[in-house]
């Protein structure tokens, strides 16, 4: 079984010094040396956006410094990764945040879309394009699954963390039962094998203890009917973007993982195989010529990012050779 060497982590930690943003550094030191959770909240706070929110490219594909959907989910993803307790108190300004941002979609439906349209101004991928009206809904089946199931998961587990705060801040038992009945009925329906970065959102809420133990198992009942056919478990296919195992289970105590633990050992194997040179991991997809300039900053960040999320998954899966 390859491991991540000593040497492999030392470059992984000099790439991440040199080049990665303060808060990937933060985040290193944290994961490989169980540094404190502080250092990480004081980075993420300098992606705030003004009036509220989070923006400023802190996913590095939508460049915009709008407050958008798509940053506070991803400081979301960061806080609860590293440790941040339910009722943080940026756990509950980001869920307050989206509890005044939450929308209608025509039939009703509590959805969030992932930016505003201000950002179509800023250098963006691809796939964050909305130059026609209703193009990013359309490229998101509506918001339903991604970001909406990662979002029911975040603010379930500050509601109950915090259930009298959360109230107060709008992410109450009406909105919370909505949320619940929306994720019951798309367990139904599903999604196809195309959307991606929904599986990665349906397995997050599987793994959300503070959700609804009916709506989480509907949802480890659809996963474990598509993913075995759908993620990723052939070598050729981790040069591509895909369902990810470890990003699936990115530790072994998830739900999900007896059931991707076939796929596991190869996407470890094909995790520590790709490292580069340099201690950096390439990300697996591009802006296709977009933005060129702005594409290689973003780059970049994604490649500070991908360091510290591929260690840690290796760490937590005992993929990393001991200190």
């Amino acid at each position: 079984m390859e491991m991540l060497s000593r040497e492999a982590v030392d470059r992984a930690r000099a790439f991440v010094g040199e080049h990665g943003r303060p808060l990937e550094r933060a985040r290193f030191a944290q994961v490989v040396d169980g540094g404190p959770l502080e250092p990480v909240v004081e980075e993420l706070t300098a992606f705030r956006a003004d009036g509220g929110g989070f923006g400023g490219a802190l996913e590095p594909d939508a460049r915009t410094p709008e407050a958008s959907v798509l940053a506070a989910l991803t400081a979301l993803d960061i806080l609860r990764m590293h440790g941040a307790p339910g009722d943080h108190p940026l756990v509950a300004e980001i869920c307050g945040w989206l509890a005044d941002h939450a929308e209608a979609d025509p039939l009703g439906r509590v959805v969030w879309p992932f930016l505003p349209p201000a950002a179509q101004s800023s250098p963006h991928a691809p796939w964050w394009d909305q130059a026609e009206a209703g193009q990013l809904a359309e490229t998101f089946a509506g918001f339903l699954a991604n970001p909406g199931l990662a979002l029911t998961a975040h603010l379930f587990r500050y509601a109950a963390a915090a259930p009298a705060e959360a109230a107060r801040a709008g992410v109450d038992q009406a909105l919370l039962d909505a949320l619940s009945e929306q994720a019951l009925l798309l367990a139904v329906t599903g999604f196809p094998a195309e959307e991606v970065n929904a599986h990665d959102a349906a397995a997050h809420l599987v793994g959300e203890m503070a959700v609804p133990s009916g709506v989480r198992e509907s949802w480890r009942t659809y996963l474990e009917s598509f993913l075995p056919q759908r993620i990723m478990q052939r070598e050729e296919e981790f040069a591509a973007y895909g369902i990810h195992p470890l990003w699936i289970a990115p530790t072994p105590d998830h739900p999900l993982a007896e059931l991707v633990r076939p796929q596991i050992d190869l996407a470890a194997d094909q995790v520590i195989a790709s490292q580069r040179p340099d201690g950096s991991w390439e990300p697996f997809w591009d802006w296709g010529g977009w933005f060129p300039d702005d594409w290689a900053v973003a780059r970049r960040e994604w490649q500070g990012s991908l360091v510290v999320r591929n260690v840690a998954a290796l760490t937590a899966w005992g993929r990393v050779e001991p200190a």
